[in-house]
């Protein structure tokens, strides 16, 4: 879709669908991939501890990513409380230093060359946009899953 007042272009919709690529991975394992936004300022510390903390428990992680998604503090699609800053990255902080993740990848929206190379890598779109028409973010959870390509671990057979 074409933005009527900047005549960019962005996406309308968006979809995920992941295929197995084949043969079984040789590491056993999979990558953990969790996304955050300040909204969750009060929740994030201890819904990454549940996440995490149930799924080790009958599932081998490779490697857990915690990508925080900066980009919008207020006009949430569903916004349901207010964005505390500071308290959000207090929260990261500690999810850090307890070892929680292997990797936060903090994704503000301010890189506009970040946000082209993934619509043109993803969707073949020259476009600078990192939400949808309708306010949908999408860069991030690609910029996530960018991540864990170039992650040594990560083999083409992976199922991520």
């Amino acid at each position: 879709a074409i933005d009527e007042q900047s005549f960019q272009e962005y996406v309308a919709y968006h979809a995920f669908l992941l295929i197995p690529l084949g043969r079984i991975p040789s590491l056993p394992g999979c990558f953990l991939m969790i996304k955050s936004c300040p909204m969750e300022h009060e929740t994030i510390l201890s819904n990454v501890h549940k996440i995490v903390h149930s799924l080790e428990q009958t599932t081998t992680l490779k490697s857990i990513f915690l990508v925080a998604d900066t980009s919008k503090q207020d006009g949430f699609l569903r916004q349901y409380t207010s964005v505390d800053m500071h308290a959000y990255t207090t929260a990261l902080d500690k999810i850090i230093k307890e070892r929680l993740v292997d990797k936060l990848v903090l994704v503000d929206g301010e890189d506009s060359a970040q946000s082209f190379q993934v619509n043109n890598r993803w969707l073949g779109k020259s476009s600078a946009s990192s939400h949808s028409l309708t306010g949908q973010q999408y860069a991030s959870t690609m910029i996530g899953f960018d991540m864990i390509r170039n992650h040594p671990c990560f083999e083409p057979n992976d199922l991520v």
